[in-house]
């Protein structure tokens, strides 16, 4: 969808450099002759148990993968879908599943394990789906007990099989919340809830976000926490860093007052700013009560909210990595900013640029269930999910200008799980990597693996793609060295052969998005999130991967 705003650019393509989308070039690209109405084999499998576990099941390479590619590649998903004769209905809820793919030379190993947390071990010993809130109720419907109506309040609520980083010798897995979980790196096991100690919970933290970044000079993770109320719409943003030498204390350095309590996935971060996207949407913590009563689905605490002239409540917050008072700059009322997931955001000397996935409605309050990602038609048609658009926003470091976009990927397509260089991150960059949905430009599950080039150069667009194939988030592994050009590099993903019912790890190369091993086969995996690489001590990576976590 274009909005008002993309209209009302002037030159904004000559200002970025960026060249356009050729319909001629789209309709290569990206695939426009179509596929059968008999095709998407293989791609419910998705959203079906996985119930497969083993440590170290290694499968030999045709050829040895360089140094700086050894590591171990994690990837959560989605695992179990029922227990006791219940089911859950929406597929974000389903019991968590960590895979690892240890890449060493010519040869992978795969280790598969359930992340048997508080909520799965209460409902293993309860032969049920236990207590914990859900963006769905189950079916049948779970029934809390007389003596404890909030039980699911009261729950674990830990399933956090979203993402992964490295800190303090462990993985910490997280989702939208506060709580983050220890793993641990060797066997994949829960450890337990993160302990923090520190004075930076507040008495009612609703969120998190599930994409920490790095600080670009410390190197430092930093995170958030959103506090709301059960009384006012007042809400803060708490944001703070990790340390590496203080594995359980956070150290605030910013708070962001807000009028109402903001939802935010992801979020960017340049050279000297935070940048937090603000959808026009509250997170309505005033009726968790009635989610932990059983009388509302957790999905509809998100509430689009009413707009009638410009302001805070739709645009962004350039936050000082220096603690000093944000910048707010807003969106015009017609363009609203639903989105996912940041590309990357970097600094222009007079703006802030960021490259956002985008969504025509709140994607985080659509129709997330099982049945509908199941039901062909409705994918199709958009019920299942909003096709996501990649904008691109410059953000005027000037008060009393306007924050403009551009489209940077067709919006016939749906593209989100975006990833970047990670040397680039904070910087400008020219290449994007992405899961590709409608590639086909008609049919959801036609999935590719897809390289936008945004600085032109005379280079074309490509993708990676198998027919019934159906990718992961991809992972940019970087060449080492200052001279390595920035899709010198390989990218990592799982992929689920629907035909045959398998997944492969596929390792391209990410300038010309041709395959290099596609290794396997290993035991199905299900729906997938982000997954992260971890180098091992010898790889000659720099500063830019994480710590080894090889077996």
């Amino acid at each position: 969808m274009v909005s008002a705003a993309v209209a009302r650019l002037v030159g904004l393509s000559a200002l970025l450099l960026l060249p356009p989308l050729p319909a001629a070039d789209v309709a290569e690209s990206f695939g426009s002759a179509g596929r059968s109405n008999e095709e998407d084999v293989g791609y419910n499998l998705l959203f079906k148990t996985a119930a497969d576990e083993f440590s170290n099941r290694c499968v030999e390479l045709p050829k040895a993968l360089p140094p700086w590619a050894h590591g171990d590649f994690v990837i959560p998903s989605a695992g179990q879908f029922e227990s006791g004769g219940r089911s859950f209905v929406g597929y974000l809820d389903a019991f968590g599943k960590l895979h690892r793919f240890s890449l060493a030379s010519n040869r992978v190993c795969a280790t598969y394990r359930h992340m048997w947390t508080g909520f799965l071990n209460e409902s293993v010993k309860a032969n049920t789906i236990g207590p914990s809130l859900l963006f769905y109720e189950t079916d049948p419907p779970r029934r809390c007990p007389t003596f404890n109506p909030v039980c699911n309040l009261m729950g674990p609520n830990d399933n956090t099989f979203v993402n992964t980083i490295r800190h303090g010798g462990q993985l910490l897995s997280l989702t939208d919340s506060p709580t983050m979980l220890a793993i641990d790196p060797v066997t994949l096991d829960v450890i337990g809830k993160h302990a923090w100690k520190d004075k930076l919970s507040g008495k009612m933290d609703y969120a998190g976000s599930a994409h920490p970044l790095r600080h670009p000079a410390s190197g430092q993770w930093l995170d958030f926490v959103a506090e709301g109320s059960f009384i006012s719409k007042a809400a803060k943003v708490r944001l703070y860093s990790l340390d590496e030498a203080s594995p359980h204390k956070r150290t605030g350095f910013a708070d962001v007052e807000m009028d109402t309590p903001p939802f935010m996935h992801s979020f960017g971060i340049t050279q000297r700013y935070i940048v937090l996207p603000r959808m026009p949407v509250e997170f309505d913590t005033s009726h968790l009560i009635q989610v932990a009563l059983g009388k509302m689905p957790m999905s509809h605490l998100f509430v689009d909210l009413n707009l009638t002239k410009p302001g805070p409540k739709n645009g962004f917050f350039l936050v000082p990595l220096d603690g000093s008072a944000p910048l707010v700059r807003h969106l015009p009322v017609d363009d609203k900013l639903y989105y996912t997931h940041v590309v990357n955001a970097y600094e222009t000397g007079e703006h802030v640029v960021i490259d956002i996935a985008t969504s025509p409605r709140n994607a985080f309050s659509g129709d997330l269930t099982i049945k509908t990602a199941m039901d062909k038609a409705k994918r199709d048609a958009g019920t299942a999910a909003p096709r996501l658009t990649v904008r691109r926003f410059t953000i005027p470091l000037q008060e009393g200008q306007l924050v403009t976009s551009m489209p940077l990927t067709d919006p016939r397509t749906s593209t989100d799980f975006t990833a970047i260089n990670p040397r680039f991150q904070g910087k400008r960059h020219c290449y994007f990597w992405g899961v590709t949905w409608f590639a086909d430009l008609r049919t959801q599950a036609s999935m590719a693996i897809s390289k936008r080039d945004v600085c032109g150069g005379g280079s074309r667009d490509l993708r990676w793609s198998r027919k019934n194939w159906y990718p992961s988030e991809p992972t940019v592994v970087p060449a080492p060295g200052k001279d390595a050009s920035e899709d010198e590099a390989l990218l990592i993903f799982t992929a689920l052969d629907g035909a045959k019912g398998e997944t492969y790890l596929v390792i391209v190369d990410a300038s010309t998005m041709e395959s290099i091993s596609e290794v396997g086969p290993f035991p199905r995996i299900g729906f997938t999130t982000h997954g992260k690489f971890y180098a091992s001590p010898s790889s000659p990576t720099g500063d830019v991967s994480e710590e080894a976590i090889l077996v």
